[in-house]
């Protein structure tokens, strides 16, 4: 009697077995359309917005090319705080207005790089964690840059990475 039911529960398994599988499969396959929906839906979405313009002509608030560029490397500095546990860890890249200030910049760079670290070293966590505390740290940046140049200018900052921790 005990084989004949573990027969029977064998039978029943094997049925089972494929229903399992069928339903698992469909519930993969739909996963996998979901996914795809949303990944349409997302990457579309950006393709069908025109920049708008304005009366010059000029996409707004977007620069048309960008000046030569020139990046400086790596600056880790210490931000001011009372434990002294505070840093920063960024990239900086700066846009001249034409490529005649590059050589300069080259070779004005350890006077430009002392300058950006006195910069960035004077700075306090609070005062650049925020979006507009960096884009004011951006232009100071530029202004004490430009006062090194004398063939040409820094025309923007740009910060490539920005880690404070």
């Amino acid at each position: 009697m005990a084989e004949t039911k573990s027969e029977a529960e064998k039978e029943d398994s094997k049925k089972k077995s494929p229903l399992l599988l069928i339903v698992a499969g469909g519930a993969a396959l739909l996963l996998i359309v979901v996914i795809m929906l949303v990944l349409a839906l997302t990457l579309s979405s950006g393709d069908s917005v025109e920049p708008q313009r304005v009366s010059g002509g000029a996409t707004a608030g977007i620069e048309p090319t960008l000046g030569p560029m020139i990046d400086l490397d790596q600056f880790i500095v210490n931000l001011l705080s009372n434990d002294g546990r505070r840093y920063l860890k960024t990239n900086v890249s700066l846009e001249l207005t034409h490529k005649n200030v590059g050589p300069e910049v080259l070779n004005k760079m350890p006077r430009i790089r002392d300058a950006i670290i006195q910069q960035l070293s004077s700075k306090r966590f609070d005062e650049i964690s925020t979006e507009s505390g960096k884009v004011r740290l951006r232009e100071e940046i530029k202004n004490n840059v430009n006062k090194h140049l004398i063939d040409g200018q820094v025309k923007n900052v740009y910060f490539t990475s920005f880690v404070i921790q």
